[in-house]
């Protein structure tokens, strides 16, 4: 095993093949969203059941219940908006580099994983103006550029929320 890297050379070695690199790949992210989804569903400030997420999906119950199995591998994009809806949580989707994935997987969701919904305080809070300079009507009439107030999200923003 290279130092640094979370994975071992005869690992990558069976990844060679491109049958099992498809069915791994697929097997993780369908045990991934199913864990993931119950999760959030359990997280302890919803405590939602089966039937609390499905109503706010407008589907059964025994939808969540085919979501949640990891099994079941049939889920739509749709459906995946409909539940991140449901938590009121965006859908992110991306189709990384090999070592970056692998990187990620690591980070297998369980009953310490909590996504807070939109929070539109919470969300502002986390955003401080950058002044690059004060922009006056006499600025304009000097014949100076304009300068420009952007908005820079705090550096954390991005992290882990608990």
């Amino acid at each position: 095993m290279h130092y640094g890297l979370p994975w071992s050379e005869d690992f990558v070695e069976q990844l060679a093949d491109k049958e099992i690199r498809d069915e791994f790949v697929a097997d993780h992210i369908r045990l991934r969203l199913a864990m993931l989804i119950r999760a959030l569903r359990e997280q302890p400030d919803r405590d939602w059941s089966q039937t609390e997420l499905g109503y706010r999906m407008g589907k059964p119950q025994s939808v969540v219940s085919r979501i949640e199995d990891p099994d079941y591998g049939k889920l739509s994009l749709q459906t995946l908006f409909e539940v991140a809806a449901a938590f009121d949580l965006p859908l992110w989707i991306d189709i990384p580099e090999w070592e970056e994935w692998l990187r990620r997987i690591k980070d297998i969701p369980n009953s310490k994983t909590i996504r807070h919904g939109f929070d539109r305080d919470r969300l502002v809070a986390r955003i401080t103006p950058v002044v690059t300079g004060n922009v006056g009507i006499d600025d304009f009439n000097k014949g100076s550029p304009p300068t420009r107030t952007t908005l820079k999200v705090s550096d954390d923003f991005y992290g882990v929320v608990q």
